[in-house]
């Protein structure tokens, strides 16, 4: 899973045109699905900035309004985000109370999974009347970390959404979703950027354009997965003398991930 910091107005050209294609189209849930490092994320966010903003265009939102800031400093009231606690933490998202309490009194560590409660809690949020009167969102990230007993606390309100409702679960691990929760959502499959837009992406992500190209390569054309590969870029040069010479060195301070991409 890669993920950058995105605001309203840092949206990448190939999330920014995909955004646009969904909003055009109904659907109370949307289902993001495709490989990891293509922003799945990013347009999750991005559709329900639009859901949830004051000015929205058949463009998105516009980045500006009250509701955009609120979403923008993580502190929407009609907006439900549903990770693992470590992925919040990681995007900054703030935990719940007692969430927040329970970790920072170290009786337990930040869930890896969607847990079952945050789900009971995003079915409670759903049949409530929107706060600022322009319906509610719920994201979903990554969908995949639902286990069977959260996907089926979700499954009824799919079904029957409770008011003005709207859902988006992201994935790169569709498979993995149970299949009456793929079929209660319209399915969208991300659209792999051209090697242009990712490049310059990356060189607005204050890559290097010389390092850019490698990484971009590395990743299999794919940007976002790319990008985790800048701390480390300085070594790729290095790395097929070292690999024939043997020298493993070259690795050390590489992740797994890392290492078996390479």
């Amino acid at each position: 899973m890669s993920t950058a910091s995105v605001t309203a107005a840092s949206v990448a050209p190939w999330i920014a045109a995909q955004t646009k294609i969904l909003l055009a189209q109904r659907g109370h849930a949307w289902l993001l699905a495709g490989p990891s490092g293509l922003g799945q994320y990013e347009l999750a966010l991005a559709l329900v900035r639009a859901w949830l903003c004051e000015h929205a265009t058949a463009q998105g939102a516009c980045g500006t309004c009250s509701s955009c800031h609120a979403i923008e400093v993580r502190a929407h009231a009609d907006l439900c985000v549903l990770m693992p606690e470590t992925v919040m933490q990681t995007l900054n998202w703030p935990l719940s109370e007692k969430a927040q309490e329970e970790i920072d009194s170290k009786k337990r560590k930040p869930s890896k999974e969607i847990r079952v409660d945050a789900m009971r809690d995003a079915v409670e949020f759903a049949q409530r009347t929107s706060a600022r009167g322009r319906g509610k969102a719920v994201l979903v990230f990554p969908a995949e970390r639902m286990n069977v007993y959260t996907a089926n606390a979700l499954l009824k309100t799919l079904e029957e959404p409770a008011g003005d409702v709207k859902f988006v679960l992201a994935t790169d691990a569709a498979h993995q979703l149970l299949p009456t929760i793929r079929s209660r959502c319209l399915g969208h499959t991300m659209i792999w950027p051209d090697q242009a837009s990712a490049l310059a992406w990356l060189q607005g992500q204050d890559v290097p354009a010389n390092q850019a190209s490698v990484m971009l390569r590395a990743a299999g054309g794919r940007p976002q997965d790319a990008l985790q590969f800048a701390p480390i870029a300085g070594l790729w040069p290095r790395l097929p003398r070292a690999v024939q010479a043997g020298d493993v060195s070259v690795f050390k301070d590489w992740t797994p991930a890392q290492t078996v991409d390479a």
